[in-house]
């Protein structure tokens, strides 16, 4: 199964960067780290509260970035309580 994935504007420059540095093309590279998110996602209970963790990390980084207000949110601590 062939499927194109466009990557967002602000993940073009680091992921090929990534990519370049492990010796892998974008799309090899693209496809190994969903191979290990995969495997996280099914992973013990431990691996998956760590995804869960570098995802959330990963979405407020964008919300921040994209000029979201931070008042009245709540820390990764309290979400994962």
């Amino acid at each position: 199964m062939t499927t194109l994935v466009e990557l967002p504007t602000h993940l073009e420059q680091p992921v090929a960067e990534a990519a370049a540095r492990a010796g892998l093309s974008v799309q090899e590279y693209v496809a190994r780290v969903l191979t290990a998110d995969q495997a996280a996602a099914r992973g013990s209970r431990e691996e998956r509260i760590e995804r869960a963790g570098t995802l959330a990390a990963a979405a407020y980084q964008q919300w921040v970035t994209g000029g979201c207000s931070e008042a009245g949110a709540m820390t990764l601590d309290e979400v994962f309580e």
